[in-house]
């Protein structure tokens, strides 16, 4: 037994050695310093006070190193993360150089301020410690020297406490300001104005028309309707542009629902204990009508249905008045529509389109246009000549704006005293302005960058063709199965816009192809017209020949059998057919038939050719319908193939082939659609 108990194997000591070294074998021995070096970490939050300016940490970091010797004079490095809070190490691109640096071997020596300029979190504080300690660096504070682990608790313990103390400080001070009413707003809500004190008082005219809003929302109106009827008659909303009903309610922060509009003025509005003062002075509307009004705009809003459409197209489209295309959804149907027009705006194109339609048009350019032999190389020749152009603009600015960062920075050094008593009011405010414009600078850096070029493959132009059709085969319905995120990727890399027009005789259509995601307001961004297509279709038609390849993908799959009856599935709906005497004669066909009917929600006139003959055997007084609903729980109860993948129809509902969009062709890995048919 003890032989046993000691083996390799079973020895839970040993197990536990062997897990530890596979957790940690990933990670690297700290390499030999070839030179004795050393690094700074400087931090300033938007909080902090001048005496802790990046030049007054850097001195304070200089003189420590100085301290340790002749040695630490070769090489010094310098990480500086401007306008960060320590509260976490998101977002710190200074720190995560460093500990980059610091695995790569740079440094042995790592010298901060305080403990407070690494990190305000305890937690963080143990992390970056056994991070650096793994690989061979020490901590060092200027003024005291190396810390070790204990002292580093306790020093980022009592920033974090400090940290929390300030936050609760300030808070409680803005409550009390706010009961006093000195906090009482920076700027004013519509309907106000803004006069010293700081204090507001009401503005007769907006008043008036916020007065409007109410009485008629009280009377039944509705909130589409009311901002239809302002925008008609040329009433500004509030910021200058059109009513929409986003902007009359939202949790106390529109132009409805400010509780200052009954007289009651109310500070941390989503606060747990807001403040409220009164003031019956700036009341605009009685408060009864208020809490009507906004007691039953929270009832509609609450009952609005979750959404399912499709990340395919949108954002993409835009009308041809330049407003950015809206989707709603009905009967699980997408309609795009221009808000702007449905609002009384100055846009007259009041008709929808159906999203569906938009993508199948989409689709039907990629798999003829761009994907085509002749045409797409030219195409991509256009866009990769535009790609390399925003490379080069990219590149220029950010070394424009590394130049004026570089700068920015020297400024700062030069206004940071070294002693906390120099410190001029003057030189403060200068200070915070070159901090907030060399945070701005950098974030702008962050996000000007240019996309990756997604070049296309003409070897694989066949297998993009072939799963555009499958698509179009299941539309309107969307799966998120592999191979439709393929090609909504594949589409979403290429186009950049749709500019659509809907007229009432048909859609014009423009695509606009070239870099998507890349970053405004670069002259290589502009639109050509060497890279805009434009195409124009009519409305479709109100049958299943909507989705044309819908039809033609059940046809095909009658012709390949998938609605064939085997000699058990027939032999079990057999009596039901033979109860109709014109659907006798025909036998199995007639049957296949009529199960293809039900099963595609196609009427009888779209039947294969196969089955055409038996198109006027379905007229009657037991139409196909009935028959239908005799024989689908017979073929369910089997488990027939032809009935596993009949889509979302009801096969109980009355008539249910006859509808406006026939069934989507059923994919063979869905794991659930974002948009399915009307019902």
């Amino acid at each position: 037994m003890l032989e046993e108990y000691d083996s390799e194997d079973n020895n839970p000591l040993d197990r536990l050695i062997r897990d530890w070294i596979a957790r940690h074998e990933g990670t690297p021995e700290p390499p030999p310093a070839t030179a004795p070096s050393i690094a700074f970490y400087l931090r300033r939050s938007s909080a902090d006070p001048l005496y802790l300016s990046i030049g007054a940490q850097l001195n304070a970091c200089m003189a420590h190193a100085q301290g340790l010797g002749p040695e630490f004079d070769r090489e010094r490095l310098l990480y500086v993360d401007r306008l960060r809070s320590g509260s976490t190490t998101v977002g710190r691109e200074g720190l995560a150089e460093m500990l980059a640096a610091a695995r790569a071997g740079k440094f042995r020596v790592l010298a901060v301020r305080s403990i407070d300029r690494l990190t305000r979190s305890a937690t963080d504080a143990a992390r970056l410690y056994e991070i650096l300690s793994s690989y061979g660096v020490s901590i060092h504070v200027a003024g005291k020297g190396e810390v070790q682990l204990f002292e580093i608790l306790m020093l980022a313990l009592s920033a974090q406490r400090e940290r929390e103390r300030m936050l609760e400080a300030i808070a409680d001070g803005r409550r009390r300001a706010a009961s006093r009413g000195d906090l009482f707003g920076t700027w004013s809500a519509y309907g106000y104005d803004q006069i010293e004190g700081p204090d507001w008082r009401i503005n007769p005219e907006k008043a008036a028309i916020l007065l409007r809003c109410f009485q008629e929302l009280n009377s039944g109106k509705k909130q589409s309707e009311l901002c239809r009827s302002l925008n008609a008659e040329g009433i500004a909303a509030p910021g200058g542009g059109l009513w929409e009903p986003k902007l009359l309610f939202s949790r106390g922060w529109r132009a409805l629902d400010r509780p200052i509009l009954k007289g009651l003025f109310v500070w941390g509005i989503r606060a747990k204990n807001p403040v409220v003062l009164r003031r019956p002075d700036l009341s605009i509307v009685e408060a009864d009508v208020f809490d009507a009004v906004n007691e039953r705009a929270g009832a509609t809003s609450r009952m609005r249905k979750p959404r399912t459409r499709a990340p395919f197209l949108l954002g993409l489209v835009r009308c041809a008045c330049g407003v950015k295309m809206k989707v709603r959804e009905d009967d699980a149907v997408g309609n795009m529509y221009c808000h702007v027009a449905r609002i009384g705006g100055h846009c007259d194109r009041k008709k929808g389109l159906q999203f569906s339609v938009l993508a199948r048009q989409v689709l039907v350019f990629f798999r003829d246009e761009i994907l085509d032999a002749d045409r797409g190389p030219v195409l991509e020749e256009i866009r990769r000549a535009e790609w390399q152009e925003l490379v080069e603009e990219v590149a220029s600015q950010r070394v424009g704006i590394a130049a004026e960062i570089e700068r920015i920075g020297r400024e700062l050094d030069a206004l940071s005293p070294e002693d906390a008593e120099e410190i001029d009011p003057s030189v403060s405010a200068a200070c915070c302005e070159l901090e907030l414009e060399h945070h701005r600078l950098s974030e702008r850096s962050k996000k000007l960058v240019a996309p990756a070029f997604r070049a296309l493959t003409w070897e694989d132009a066949e297998t993009d063709r072939a799963s555009i059709l499958r698509i179009m085969e299941r539309l309107p319905r969307i799966s998120r199965s592999e191979e439709d995120l393929r090609v909504i990727g594949f589409v979403r890399s290429i186009l950049s816009e749709i500019e659509l027009d809907i007229q009432e005789d048909g859609c014009r259509m423009r695509l606009w192809f070239g870099v998507p995601g890349a970053p405004s307001g670069l002259p290589s961004c502009a639109r050509s017209e060497e890279r805009s297509p434009e195409r124009w279709f009519p409305h479709p038609p109100k049958s299943p020949m909507r989705y044309p390849e819908v039809v033609l993908g059940h046809h095909r799959r009658a012709e390949a059998g998938a609605f064939s009856l085997d000699d058990d599935d027939w032999a079990a709906v057999q009596p039901v057919f033979d109860d109709v005497p014109r659907l006798r004669a025909g036998g199995r066909l007639a049957a296949e038939a009529i199960l293809f009917v039900g099963a595609t929600g196609l009427g009888p006139r779209y039947l294969p050719e196969r089955y055409a003959p038996y198109a006027s055997s379905m007229k009657g007084a037991l139409g196909s319908d009935t028959i239908w609903r005799r024989a689908f729980p017979i073929l369910k109860a089997r488990h027939s193939p032809i009935v596993a993948d009949i889509g979302p129809a009801n096969p109980t509902g009355k008539r249910p082939y006859q509808r406006k969009l026939a069934h989507p062709v059923p994919p063979l890995d869905d794991p659930g659609p974002w948009l399915g048919p009307a019902a």
